[in-house]
């Protein structure tokens, strides 16, 4: 991402890094460079978690909208990433703006049981002349802890 800017940034994503969950022991095994890590648009990524609530039980959904630029984002078009994530899942080191570091896709609960998985991927060729392709990666899991409560 472009480092340049000329105001405070307070929300949105900086970068994110993906691993596949089958690859995965502990958090431990994440070390920083080892994923899937593609570099993102500015301002145009986001981390939502949406909380409910049935017959006393709560459960989060927690989503993750990546949005890369179109040659940079073929890697996340690839058939095994796909497959994979559509399947195993992938566990997500997540830098916010705001300078938090969260991880998406594990809790103490579950582990890695609930890991993101593919909700959907999206080619878009721009709509003017002067704007660039995009790959739209979004990612999904339920469990029952948010990720800014476990924050390391």
């Amino acid at each position: 991402m472009t480092e340049l800017k000329f105001y405070k940034p307070v929300g949105g994503i900086l970068s994110a890094e993906l691993f596949f969950a089958s690859d995965l022991h502990s958090v431990d095994d994440m070390a920083k460079g080892q994923g899937v890590a593609v570099e993102l648009c500015d301002d145009k990524s986001t981390y939502e978690e949406h909380f409910s609530a049935e017959s006393g039980l709560v459960s989060v959904q927690h989503t993750l909208t990546l949005v890369a630029d179109g040659n940079k984002g073929r890697e996340w078009m690839q058939r095994e990433f796909i497959e994979r994530c559509s399947t195993e899942g992938v566990v997500a080191r997540v830098e916010m703006a705001t300078g938090d570091e969260i991880i998406v896709g594990h809790c103490p609960r579950f582990v890695f049981e609930q890991a993101l998985r593919l909700g959907s991927l999206k080619f878009l060729s721009g709509d003017r002349l002067n704007s660039s392709p995009e790959v739209v990666l979004t990612l999904k899991c339920h469990d029952t802890q948010s990720a800014m409560e476990i924050q390391n």
